[in-house]
């Protein structure tokens, strides 16, 4: 299934996963070139599968 297929998903669910996603990222600094915004991406690949 496509993660970014929203057709036919619980909302609730969607809210709540994307709430969680926003949490985990809000503290981490980041800049272009540091390890926070390394470490943003990873987050984000293992999140939406890239």
């Amino acid at each position: 299934m496509d993660k970014l297929d929203f057709r036919g998903q619980d909302f609730s669910q969607t809210g709540k996963a994307m709430y969680e996603l926003a949490c985990e990222l809000f503290p981490i600094a980041r800049s272009i070139t540091g390890q926070g915004f390394r470490d943003s991406l990873e987050i984000l690949n293992k999140t939406l599968g890239g």
